[in-house]
């Protein structure tokens, strides 16, 4: 009984703990308005390309440090320029012939030049020669370009003198050898050799510089990108001293000396070194104008079996010395001078045409150097490729350039400028460029003002006056798998770069 009790009680305590906690009705709330609209999203961005550059702010004030200029008795020219800010001194001895001077014998200029140090000079050898560079040091360079030899030393101040000693002595008394000039001659030919088997880029240049530079009568100066095997086994020694002594003379030379110095200072030693150097006439290089290509074709450099293929397409742009030359610049910048140019953008990052493009402005003593488009593409999309360049190639020539990328690109070329002033070394190339290439002094300062002064008007015509010549168009790749696709540009010549370049094979064009 009691237990019925209290499992009645229960029973009653959990139903009423139950009702509890039961929902208690609520009263019915009004209908809720509806939102309002949503507003429409912002504008998208637009595509990193079309995006506009930075404001500019104002432009660095650096003018090309203040070159002095002196002559000794013999011809040989000084040109000077003091920076007292470090103990440092950059020497060059600049001769102004290079690898056009070869004339009937390809090569002779880079390996004499070479052998100014592998030969020995001034009674060492030349590990003893190297050593004694090093002992100050100094790392002892011998460049040859196109139009120069150049002989370069870096010392502290406190070395000047016997820098200038090491400098007289490569220029004035090299031994030449025999045996070292024999080794020197071999890795050359091994050298060539090997680049003609696995370099692409090597093989196409070859041919570029042989089609943007020919004469019909003769062999052009700028014709030969390098020398081939057959051409440097002929070389002898007596030939690279014969080059040596025509061209190794003070009225064909000029001392650059950059750094910590003055120029009474550099004076007195070249009458020191050099005063005693023999005059003799400076030769003289005749350079014709050469044979525009009369019609669009194809220059296939066969690499039977690659996956990849090396393509340029050139035009003769202009000399440095030609007016036009800022805004020849400029729209080079804009074709293809960088992350942000039209090639880069076009053909390499919207189209995946290309692993690298761009373009090159080569510059010439003599003559208006090459303006070059270029890409690194695999076999399968070289024709896409060629396509994609000849394409941006005629956009620039037919349309003006947008108000952003002339400004972006002058921008670049005016201020980037200021970098190369941060070492006594690159002031010391700039200052030898321009005995090079005989322009004045105050070059440097006079096109970054022009770069500042370029209109639209003025990029677009002289746009349309390079960019509208006749290309040479030049694929280093599978001639089997890409010959006859080629030739939707024009008839396609095969050639053999193992074997001199001969023909192979030709396809006439089938556009």
């Amino acid at each position: 009984m009691m237990r019925s009790s209290m499992r009645s009680a229960a029973l009653g305590a959990a139903f009423s703990w139950l009702a509890a906690c039961a929902p208690q009705a609520q009263p019915v709330a009004p209908p809720v308005a509806p939102p309002p609209p949503v507003a429409p999203p912002p504008p998208a961005a637009p595509a990193p390309d079309t995006l506009a550059p930075p404001v500019s702010g104002i432009s660095p004030d650096a003018p090309f440090p203040s070159i002095t200029n002196r002559e000794l008795e013999n011809g040989l020219r000084l040109r000077v320029v003091e920076r007292r800010v470090h103990p440092i001194v950059e020497l060059r001895l600049v001769v102004r012939s290079g690898s056009a001077s070869d004339a009937e014998r390809p090569g002779v200029a880079a390996v004499a030049g070479e052998l100014l140090k592998a030969g020995g000079a001034g009674g060492m050898t030349s590990e003893k020669l190297v050593q004694r560079a090093e002992a100050l040091g100094a790392d002892l360079e011998i460049t040859t370009d196109r139009d120069s030899t150049r002989i370069s030393l870096g010392v502290t101040s406190g070395d000047f003198d016997q820098a200038m000693d090491i400098l007289a002595a490569v220029a004035l008394k090299p031994a030449f050898a025999p045996i070292e000039f024999n080794k020197l001659r071999t890795r050359e030919v091994e050298r060539v050799k090997s680049a003609a088997r696995g370099s692409a880029a090597w093989a196409a240049s070859m041919v570029l510089y042989r089609e943007l530079f020919e004469i019909p009568t003769s062999i052009h100066p700028y014709s030969r990108f390098d020398a081939q095997p057959d051409e440097l086994s002929k070389l002898t020694l007596e030939d690279c001293r014969a080059w040596h002594k025509t061209h190794f003379v003070p009225a064909n030379a000029s001392l650059v000396v950059v750094g910590d110095v003055t120029p009474d200072n550099v004076e007195a030693a070249a009458k020191k070194w050099f005063g005693a150097w023999k005059s003799r006439p400076a030769p003289n290089l005749s350079v014709g104008a050469p044979f525009p290509a009369q019609r669009q074709e194809v220059f296939l450099v066969d690499r039977p079996g690659a996956a990849q293929s090396q393509i340029y397409v050139g035009v003769l742009g202009l000399s440095r010395s030609d007016a036009d030359h800022p805004a020849l610049a400029a729209a080079n910048q804009i074709l293809g001078g960088g992350v942000s140019s039209r090639l880069f953008l076009d053909v390499r990052e919207k189209r995946s045409l290309a692993y690298n493009t761009g373009t090159s402005l080569g510059d010439l003593a003599q003559s208006p150097g090459p303006l070059v488009l270029s890409a690194g593409t695999q076999t399968g999309k070289t024709v896409d490729a060629v396509d994609a360049l000849l394409e941006n190639l005629h956009a620039i020539a037919n349309n003006a350039p947008a108000e952003r990328e002339l400004a972006s690109a002058t921008r670049f070329l005016k201020d980037g400028f200021v970098f190369r002033l941060e070492t006594v070394g690159s002031v010391a190339d700039l200052t030898s460029q321009l005995y090079v290439l005989g322009l004045p002094d105050e070059y440097y300062d006079a096109h970054r003002k022009a770069l500042g002064a370029l209109s639209l008007p003025a990029v677009t015509a002289v746009a349309k006056r390079v960019f509208q010549r006749t290309p040479v168009i030049v694929v280093a790749g599978d001639a089997s798998a890409l010959g006859e696709s080629l030739a939707k540009f024009g008839p396609v010549t095969v050639l053999d770069p193992e074997h001199g370049f001969a023909l192979k094979k030709s396809y006439p064009a089938k556009p």
